[in-house]
């Protein structure tokens, strides 16, 4: 067992390479996993001809899982403080984040594997969901409560903090570009293979990557020693996770900004599929492919910007980063909207045979670029609030903090799975979605062939209107980049911990236990 740090801890701010190393490494996995399920399972119901064809069942089953959606998000509000504050009183004798990120990662697994793998049809599907769909947001929180906890235990060193957060979210990005360029460039790619093989093989490769990194995590990195003050039991009551949000005023504007900022940021990958299936055809090698470039520019953007980062960090103070991130986040929507809807005529300015679908790209990278940075300094403020509720009120609280974040990752992407039905309802574009679903199950079933398949959806594609275009894109753009701009209002000129007020609030905090010891 020596080579294992199953029990091991270490002191001090410096954490060992290995473990912060293997900490952000294991986020390309994490991510995938929960990206595969919360951006991908609801496209794979509508799509894949796991509902019934009868356009009225099709449109109750849709109706239906939106609920349990909804519902499961109503949970969500009890389950995660609930998790957060398991965590901060129940200590297993090899640590205190670590057996929760294991059991969480066990149960997930299976859990998605049902989700994927399973194939009863129509309401037979939709029951299975709502048990399974309900299990997969229990087991979730359980690992990434945990998981993010277990980030500001790491260092108090801001520098160090800092990067080990920079080096995470570009880990979290190649997990979430892996999973956004492989879905659409698989689905459809294979004469006569189903969308519904092709999901289930996929997700069996995600969730075997995901449970072997949780065991590295859990078998070679080690935890923070917690000093004596730290290890005594708090006396928390539930009452004071939902106080939590009332009395730290810099956390209560930080968690609604990044609510803000998740549901803005996270929407436009979640109409993804629909917008390259519906404008440039079904399939791997139409808006399959052009999504997978689409995707390319994304983690172009993204990663460039949490490269630059720590970079941009040392000579400009976080604001005017936020202020950079503002103008690059403006231009980028309003690019893709000129150049990706059809706004001067019929026809959309990019255009797939020739050099003008670049500008498409170019308009993400952009719009990537600036929310790469939003994202990154706005994760940088949220751990600032915890020394600033130790120096305010005596009490770090970093797993209820931990699983307010979960908490509105969760609570923006139900909102925008509801603003994706909304959309697709009220623009009439769930009919073109029910005949993808209807084809795939006739592929399924051997009925059809690929090339029948693809030939039946564009025909349907034809007749979109540029009205029914519109309203997808306030969906789509509009009303993210408003969520966007109140998010960014609220981190630039309404959070008031800068660079120089946290330092204050740590050397404070350090001068008082130096006075305690």
């Amino acid at each position: 067992m020596g080579l294992f740090n199953i029990n091991k801890t270490y002191e001090g701010d410096i954490p060992p390479r290995s473990t912060s190393g293997i900490y952000c490494g294991v986020s390309v996995f994490r991510d995938a996993c929960y990206q595969l399920v919360s951006a991908f399972l609801v496209t794979y119901i509508t799509l894949s001809g796991v509902l019934d064809s009868d356009p009225i069942s099709f449109m109750a089953q849709i109706a239906t899982i939106s609920v349990i959606t909804i519902i499961c998000l109503v949970w969500d509000g009890i389950n995660d403080p609930i998790m957060g504050w398991i965590i901060e009183k129940v200590h297993f004798k090899w640590g205190k984040y670590k057996p929760w990120i294991l059991i969480g990662g066990l149960l997930n697994t299976v859990v998605v594997l049902v989700l994927f793998l399973a194939h009863p049809r129509g309401w037979g599907f939709v029951a299975l969901f709502a048990v399974f769909y309900f299990l997969w947001d229990i087991a979730w929180t359980i690992n990434d409560i945990a998981y993010w906890s277990m980030l500001p235990s790491l260092t108090k060193d801001e520098k160090r903090r800092n990067k080990i957060t920079a080096i995470m979210q570009i880990c979290i990005s190649v997990g979430v570009f892996g999973v956004y360029g492989a879905v659409p460039m698989l689905v459809g790619a294979f004469p006569g293979v189903s969308a519904q093989t092709t999901y289930g093989l996929i997700a069996v490769v995600v969730v075997s990557l995901f449970l072997i990194s949780q065991i590295v995590l859990v078998l070679f990195c080690k935890e923070h020693k917690r000093d004596e003050n730290e290890d005594k039991p708090e006396e928390v009551k539930f009452k004071d996770m939902l106080l939590l949000f009332k009395k730290n005023d810099q956390f209560r504007i930080n968690i609604i900004a990044l609510l803000l900022n998740y549901l803005g940021s996270g929407t436009v990958v979640g109409f993804g599929m629909y917008y390259f299936y519906l404008r440039f055809g079904y399939g791997s090698e139409a808006g399959g492919s052009i999504q997978f470039l689409f995707t390319v520019m994304y983690a172009v953007g993204t990663l460039l910007a949490q490269v630059l980062y720590p970079f941009l960090s040392k000579g400009l103070k976080r604001k005017q980063i936020l202020m950079i991130s503002f103008i690059t986040i403006l231009i980028g929507y309003l690019a893709l909207f000129f150049v990706g809807f059809p706004v001067f005529g019929n026809n959309i300015i990019a255009d797939p045979s020739s050099w003008t679908i670049w500008l498409l790209y170019g308009a993400g990278v952009v719009m990537f670029f600036g929310q790469g940075l939003f994202s990154v300094a706005i994760i940088m403020q949220m751990q600032s609030t915890i020394e600033y509720n130790e120096y305010k009120y005596g009490e770090r609280k970093e797993a209820l903090v931990s699983s307010m974040r979960a908490l509105s990752a969760k609570f923006a992407s139900a909102i925008q799975r509801l603003l994706i039905f909304l959309t697709l309802l009220i623009s009439g574009l769930y009919a073109i979605s029910q005949v993808i679903s209807n084809a795939e199950a006739e592929l399924a079933s051997g009925s059809v062939t690929t090339e029948e398949l693809i030939a039946e959806i564009n025909q349907a594609r034809e007749g979109i209107t540029n009205g029914q275009w519109f309203v997808f894109s306030i969906g789509m753009l509009w009303v993210p980049l408003l969520l966007l701009i109140v998010s960014l209002t609220l981190s630039i000129f309404v959070f008031k911990i800068d660079e120089k007020k946290y330092q204050e609030i740590v050397d404070e905090i350090n001068s008082r236990n130096k006075v305690n010891e």
